[in-house]
């Protein structure tokens, strides 16, 4: 027996309760979806001399023609001419992304469009630091943000602005995300249904409930003196969307929401991309939750329930790392070095039946899309595809935890084609593959049983890393018919 075994059952136990709290978070969420009343933003029309200036800001960093694109939906936008101004902020370090917006931006300079374009040699706070700067070289009322994968619609800016100008405290909308790609294939399926249920069930439910709607980093409009007076763009976390968005709140400043106003986007169609991703924003979000969770439990203006819920919201992707501390935790009493106490035991079935009930309810609430089949194979492939990423997100828990800072990666939305003689080494998901296995043997040796316990994590992890092994070795022919 471990001389450890009290102290280690202990942290197990602990662990598996925030899981399921995590989990119970969850359900809250959905159940609030399910019977609060909706709302709507409360807006008032406006005549065309009374309409305000507005800047559109384009962050883009090596986004190749998905500049010409962006800046194409931009231009069929339905306000005065006069009254709008575009930065294109393109921190590019590739010559070919580089001479497309320069070229783009030379093009409608030269038909009299009030457009510039700032490019930094030194990339300082990342996409931050190029939204700030871009904002020094404006006075415009309200600002408008998309990244270069999304389309706005024309009437974008007239169902955004009305609800700014009714209502003063308003620091900004948030529209909903829509996808162009998303039958591509099963990855890009699945990205969608998250990404549903997160601005669908999750973003919905806080605005019905009348928390903070976090901005999502693109396809909103921002109220400028909001941003100045919740002290500006700051690039200390991979998530400065959430961190603004939070510091403007503790501010007294109230946050929109408007689910009707879907802006398509582009999912990625790479296994390595959406990991990629999803490192970024589950890194940003625990280092929000270190920098931030201190003043939001200080602030008179948040009442105490509406703390407990945005701790859990900046908390939930660390759900990775505590996860991942349980599967090591629980290998000796597979092998039988430990013996689980009747209270762990009762824990692990509590979590294993919230870990189950809660995403798969979550998910399904996103809607039904092409019968109960298609919408099945999405949730499930989004669970799997989820738990594939422990080992990934735990890394980037830990690292928030620690300090540990990395850089702003950006996600590539398709192919690589970025540049004729660009190469990018994808991982080939050699570490999934081997943590899938070796766990698979393990249990098998040990207690085949356990296997049920650990069927999404095994199957995720082996998932994910079969699908980044085919991404390398189609990247690997690619290269090879390329040279």
């Amino acid at each position: 027996m471990l001389a450890a075994e009290p102290f280690v059952e202990l942290i197990l136990t602990l662990g598996l309760i925030l899981l399921a709290l995590s989990s119970l978070n969850l359900l809250g969420l959905m159940f609030a979806r399910l019977i609060t009343p909706s709302r709507r933003l409360v807006a008032t029309s406006h005549a065309h001399a009374q309409l305000p200036s507005v800047l559109i800001q384009l962050p883009l960093f090596n986004e190749g023609e998905l500049v010409d694109r962006v800046l194409e939906a931009v231009m069929a936008l339905d306000w005065p001419r006069d009254r709008l101004q575009i930065q294109v902020l393109d921190d590019s370090t590739d010559d070919f992304s580089l001479s497309l917006s320069q070229r783009a931006v030379a093009k409608l300079r030269r038909e009299g469009v009030q457009i510039e374009l700032l490019h930094r040699i030194k990339r300082t706070a990342f996409k931050a630091g190029a939204l700030a700067a871009g904002l020094e070289r404006s006075d415009a009322e309200f600002v408008a943000i998309f990244d270069a994968d999304f389309m706005p619609p024309t009437d974008f800016l007239r169902k955004t602005i009305d609800p700014l100008l009714a209502q003063p405290d308003l620091a900004y909308v948030q529209a909903r995300w829509a996808h162009i790609n998303r039958d591509d294939n099963l990855l890009t399926r699945t990205q969608a249904r998250l990404l549903d249920s997160h601005f669908q069930v999750e973003q919905e439910a806080r605005w019905r409930l009348g928390l903070p709607v976090p901005f999502n980093g693109t396809c909103g409009v921002w109220r400028r003196r909001a941003i100045d007076d919740a002290g500006g763009w700051q690039g200390d976390t991979l998530t400065e969307d959430l961190d603004l968005s939070l510091r403007a709140r503790l501010r007294g400043w109230r946050s929109g929401f408007m689910k009707d106003l879907p802006v398509p986007g582009v999912l990625p169609v790479s296994v390595r991309a959406w990991r990629t991703q999803q490192f970024r924003w589950t890194k940003g979000f625990a280092q929000c939750f270190v920098k931030l969770l201190p003043m939001i439990w200080a602030s008179p203006a948040l009442p105490r329930w509406q703390k407990v819920m945005i701790s859990f919201q900046l908390g939930q992707p660390l759900a990775f790392l505590i996860g991942a501390a349980c599967v090591v935790l629980g290998l000796p009493f597979i092998a039988g070095a430990a013996v689980a106490g009747e209270t762990l035991g009762r824990v692990a079935i509590v979590t294993s039946l919230l870990g189950f009930a809660a995403p798969i309810g979550f998910l399904t609430l996103a809607g039904i899309r092409s019968g109960a089949r298609a919408t099945a194979t999405e949730v499930f492939g989004a669970l799997f595809l989820t738990t594939g990423l422990l080992l990934s997100n735990a890394r980037a828990g830990l690292e928030a935890l620690l300090g540990y800072r990395s850089p702003f990666v950006r996600t590539p939305k398709g192919a690589v084609t970025a540049g004729p003689r660009r190469i990018v080494r994808w991982p080939n998901g050699l570490v999934e593959l081997s943590a899938g296995l070796g766990l698979l043997g393990f249990a098998l040796m040990e207690q085949p049983v356990t296997v049920i316990y650990l069927v999404m994590v095994i199957g995720g992890l082996l998932g994910v890393g079969t699908l980044q092994f085919l991404d390398g070795r189609a990247l690997s022919k690619q290269t090879g018919a390329g040279s």
